[in-house]
């Protein structure tokens, strides 16, 4: 009998949510205080460490959907988000969050259901890479 692997959804805190339309990885680094340009412009950088996050984005939703979604995030001083993680290849981890900058556009009735649309939030790790 073959086994059968279960495919990796997103999660916020264990529960299963939506797939974001959109994924967008992003990262910033801090340098130290003593990080700067010389007189020739060449950068002398002591990074402190980079912060990554997601730039995510959902582009129709019932109304099941984004509640979990921003249940599952609003007001949280941090939580549980599993995702695939661009800097480890071909798994998907579990790492923690805050979230901030939410976005949408409106609700709609699409078919006798009622439709969020255009949700757009922004994820960073508490802790660096």
């Amino acid at each position: 009998m073959a086994d059968l692997k279960k495919e990796e959804e997103f999660k916020v805190d264990g529960v299963a949510i939506a797939a974001p339309s959109t994924y967008k990885p992003v990262f910033a680094t801090t340098s130290t205080k003593s990080s700067k340009r010389d007189q020739e412009l060449t950068m002398h950088n002591s990074p402190m460490g980079t912060i990554g996050g997601y730039d995510l984005t959902w582009d129709i939703l019932s109304w099941e959907e984004i509640a979990a979604i921003l249940n599952g995030m609003i007001n949280k001083p941090e939580f549980s988000f599993h995702h695939k993680d661009p800097t480890i290849p071909g798994k998907w981890v579990d790492r923690t969050f805050y979230a901030s900058n939410f976005n949408m556009a409106a609700q709609t009735l699409e078919d006798n259901e009622e439709k969020w649309t255009d949700l757009a939030i922004n994820i960073r790790r508490i802790e660096k890479i």
